[in-house]
């Protein structure tokens, strides 16, 4: 599997969707994230090794 093209997506809640619009004034339905992008964020790594 190449895990450099998955992609996990996180659909909104009608909660979540009315914070994003508040915080940033634009409307979404769901975060896309990439594995690496989701990794980074779960463990990220430090810069100094």
């Amino acid at each position: 599997m190449d895990s450099s093209k998955s992609q996990f997506r996180i659909d909104l809640t009608p909660e979540q969707k009315n914070k994003v619009r508040n915080a940033i004034g634009k409307d979404a339905e769901a975060v896309e994230l990439s594995v690496e992008e989701l990794e980074e964020r779960i463990a990220p790594r430090s810069k100094n090794l």
